[in-house]
Formats: C-alpha cells, structure tokens, sequence
C-alpha cells in the first residue's frame, strides 16, 4: 500500500496561526504545525511552493515565512498528497 495523503483540518491551523504572535515563521515551526519534517518544508521552498524570504540578502541567512503564504499554500494543496 501506498502512503496515505495527509489531510490538514484548516480550521485547526488556522486557530494555531492565531496563538502565534509573530507575522512570520521560521521553517521549524511550519513543519511542526503541519506534522512534516523541516526538508519537507525546504523542498517546498525551493520548488517555490511555499513563499518565503530569507533574512539574508545573500540568502545565507534563515527562511521566514509570512502567515499569509502559509494559509495560501493550505488553501491550495488541502487535501492533497504533500509529497
């Protein structure tokens, strides 16, 4: 049997976005709201999936990514296969 599809409860992530005070994220924090490991995140990042910035100009620095990005990639991929 094949991997089962993760389904996200937008309702849930939605009310867990609400408890962080911040505007944006940091790559942990996603992939542990969203149960997937931090290379997901990455990949989705990369692929341009998932818009985020980065705190370097150079792009050295750490990847953020604003709330907004983040509810727009749920809306988009919800109950789809995330690998």
């Amino acid at each position: 049997m094949g991997a089962k599809a993760k389904v996200w409860v937008e309702e849930c992530i939605t009310k867990e976005l609400d408890r962080i005070s911040n505007r944006n994220l940091t790559i942990y924090q996603v992939a542990n709201l969203l149960q997937v490991s931090h290379i997901t995140v990455r990949r989705w990042i990369k692929e341009v999936k998932l818009i985020a910035w980065n705190t370097s100009e150079t792009g050295t620095g750490r990847w953020r990514i604003p709330k907004e990005s983040l509810e727009e990639f749920l809306q988009t991929r919800n109950c789809m296969n995330i690998d």
